[in-house]
């Protein structure tokens, strides 16, 4: 990959990338009330990559790459050339959005999908997509595409800030420390890199979910005394 789309690719999944996703457990939360700890969040982290976002972000994503990258002028800024894959997009997105059942990950994915945008139209005019719902897989799809930045580093990159995420509010709000954090994130290398390869292989079968126990702990979240997380 060009140097300067790899840099982007780091740019693009930093942590520091003022988008929110730090506000958000995905039902992380709920079992901390619950007294959960370690073992509770390897369990919800390998749900996650098995039938979770694993599946159905990972393939939205892929998805979306491989429409604008067939349609769209990669990384080019100066084509002036509209994509033609928006309606194509916007079926993938109303996809994704279907399979997000509990209403506050939904919002939160429209939410860092719109934030995203918002940054890419400042910093990389071009990589920014017009599609609605904005979730922030399908965003993220389409501008790697237009930034020049390969399918599998793309989907490597964006499982490990997925599973980054839920590590991370495991550790604000359960018995977990920064260690035992990186040492579960070691342990699901090989998990993340199956499900990549899953993706690669078959995108549009890999676009489902089926986490129901996630499902409703995100959903009880909202009905916390209290709480650290928005979602």
């Amino acid at each position: 990959m060009d140097p300067i789309a790899h840099l982007r690719l780091q740019q693009l999944f930093d942590s520091q990338l003022p988008v929110g996703a730090f506000a958000h457990s995905g039902g992380v939360e709920t079992y901390a009330a619950l007294g959960g700890g370690l073992v509770e969040l390897r369990d919800v982290l390998e749900g996650q990559i098995a039938l979770g976002w694993g599946r159905s972000d990972l393939a939205a994503a892929c998805l979306a790459w491989r429409l604008e990258e067939r349609g769209s002028g990669i990384g080019d800024p100066g084509s002036g050339k509209a994509s033609a894959d928006c309606v194509p997009l916007s079926l993938i997105a109303a996809q994704l959005d279907a399979m997000k059942v509990v209403p506050a990950v939904r919002s939160a994915s429209i939410g860092l999908g719109r934030r995203t945008l918002d940054l890419l139209r400042r910093l990389y005019p071009f990589a920014a997509v017009d599609v609605e719902p904005a979730h922030h897989a399908v965003v993220v799809g389409a501008a790697a595409a237009r930034l020049g930045i390969d399918e599998p580093e793309l989907l490597l990159a964006y499982a490990l800030s997925l599973a980054m995420g839920t590590v991370t509010a495991g550790m604000r709000c359960m018995p977990v420390s920064p260690a035992q954090a990186q040492g579960l994130l070691a342990e699901v290398h090989p998990a993340i890199a199956r499900a990549v390869e899953r993706v690669l292989e078959a995108p549009q079968a890999c676009l489902f979910t089926c986490t129901p126990a996630i499902d409703i702990r995100s959903h009880q979240q909202a009905f916390l005394r209290t709480r650290l997380f928005q979602s």
